[in-house]
């Protein structure tokens, strides 16, 4: 079942379309001038990058939920399946992730309801079950199917080449280099969220 092309998401496949026929510089100039206008003589090689950025985190999620679309699911649902199904069989001690919408909003780093929108998404598939506990019925343990982990099974080839092909043009020093920045620059984020949260 193919996923619905919402028109946020076809907005930006234009314009990835687009980006691909200019270089980075030029698709960035006329948002760049933008913002140098507001202090002209502000260096502004820092927003330039982060604006690069900014953009290929959103042609990355298109390029890869296009290559998933033929399984009819998107890359945030199958990276939560993909956890579930990781942690199916190891000990509840051993647990990365309570499942539950507050773990995974937690692990994820994403809003509780964007987490429980997910797993009714999932479970609604057949792909997931969730068991209310007898003795806390306000705990509703999530639980990979049998059915999610054949899911998962057929999903991981085409996930795994379309993680692939993202880094294909890279030579392996590039991609030291970009795995070692990358690290970087997830710590930084992830530290910026908890130092956001702590203060609310």
């Amino acid at each position: 079942m193919p996923l619905p092309q919402n028109s946020a998401l076809g907005r930006r496949r234009r314009l990835a379309a687009t980006r691909i026929r200019r270089t980075a510089a030029e698709a960035m100039r006329p948002v760049l001038r933008v913002m140098s206008r507001s202090e002209p003589e502000r260096d502004i090689s820092a927003a330039a990058l982060g604006l690069t950025m900014l953009w290929l985190s959103d042609d990355v999620i298109t390029t890869v939920n296009r290559k998933l679309d033929r399984l009819g699911i998107s890359e945030n649902k199958l990276d939560i399946l993909m956890i579930f199904a990781a942690q199916s069989a190891e000990d509840e001690e051993s647990h990365g992730m309570r499942q539950t919408p507050s773990g995974i909003s937690d692990y994820f780093g994403i809003s509780k309801a964007s987490a429980t929108g997910v797993i009714d998404w999932l479970e609604k598939r057949g792909l997931i079950t969730r068991t209310r506990q007898v003795q806390d019925r306000r705990s509703t343990p999530i639980e990979i199917t049998p059915t999610g982990e054949q899911f998962v099974a057929d999903a991981v080839p085409v996930f795994e080449e379309a993680c692939r092909d993202l880094v294909r043009t890279l030579s392996d020093r590039d991609r030291k280099d970009l795995q070692r920045i990358l690290e970087k620059l997830w710590v930084h984020l992830k530290d910026s969220d908890s130092r956001e949260s702590d203060g609310d």
